[in-house]
């Protein structure tokens, strides 16, 4: 695995997150309330369908795409082991996600104050964690433009874990805890994530 990353600070970093957001959810659901209407736009805000859209970046509909056209590209250029480990990173990932969501089955938020349509389990946030995870191993996958990606990958997690409190679909818990379930599979993954082509022998 490349310098830039050790997979056990991204484990450690996704079990506390995990926890926070568990911890929310079971030992503090009034913080949790009052976080999300901390957070929750009114809904007569002009910027509800901005956030609408911007949300959107961090969805399975458009995220899939992204990755397998940047799997592509690398196994055109003849990474095709780094491509497989990008799609099955992401791949897993979402479907750990969905596997927590069937075992935790949380209700969303009240319907009342939802400003996004949704339909799956609430815990935890697919979209956090989603964004994340991508991100994340892109910036692993080219460690050289770490400085660079590494910013981007922070703050578009943020923004898109924001969205979700800000529109009312999802629990403060269920976005740290997507954001532990995006570290944590990382970690885990990038104890198995090929050398770049050019290293080797």
């Amino acid at each position: 695995m490349s310098n830039g990353f050790r997979p056990s600070p991204l484990i450690l970093s996704g079990l506390i997150l995990m926890i926070a957001g568990l911890v929310l959810w079971r030992l503090a659901p009034g913080l949790d309330r009052a976080l999300l209407f901390a957070f929750r736009l009114d809904p007569s805000s002009v910027a509800v369908a901005a956030i609408r859209s911007l949300t959107m970046l961090g969805g399975l509909s458009l995220l899939a795409p992204f990755v397998l056209v940047v799997a592509a590209g690398l196994a055109l250029h003849g990474d095709r082991r780094r491509a497989l480990w990008l799609v099955l990173t992401v791949a897993t990932g979402r479907l750990a996600v969905e596997a927590a969501k069937l075992i935790c089955a949380r209700s969303r938020p009240p319907l009342g104050g939802r400003l996004d349509e949704v339909s799956s389990a609430s815990f935890p946030s697919a979209h956090a964690a989603g964004t994340l995870l991508v991100w994340l191993a892109l910036t692993m996958l080219f460690d050289r433009q770490r400085r660079f990606l590494l910013p981007g990958t922070i703050a578009m997690a943020a923004a898109i874990g924001w969205t979700r409190l800000a529109l009312g679909v999802h629990w403060p818990g269920d976005v740290l805890a997507g954001f532990g379930v995006a570290l944590f599979w990382a970690g885990l993954a990038g104890q198995w994530m090929p050398p770049p082509r050019l290293s080797r022998a």
